[in-house]
């Protein structure tokens, strides 16, 4: 499975489940919150990093602005 068949099942896995009762433990509560992502999209891009083995935060961001 290549790289975007990844990305875009693990997004349709946690839109599935931010639908039924992730949404209560997830939601961004800052006031700051740049809403040009949601927060599945938020979710997804993490998960798809740790699935590739970046652990950090940052490494995650840096692997994700590459695509």
């Amino acid at each position: 499975m290549n790289w975007q068949d990844r990305l875009i099942t693990i997004y349709l896995y946690v839109c599935k489940h931010y639908q039924q009762n992730l949404w209560a433990y997830s939601q961004r509560m800052s006031n700051y919150a740049d809403l040009s992502f949601s927060d599945e999209e938020v979710i997804t891009l993490y998960l798809f990093g740790v699935v590739d083995k970046h652990r950090a935060i940052k490494s995650i961001y840096k692997y994700a602005d590459r695509h």
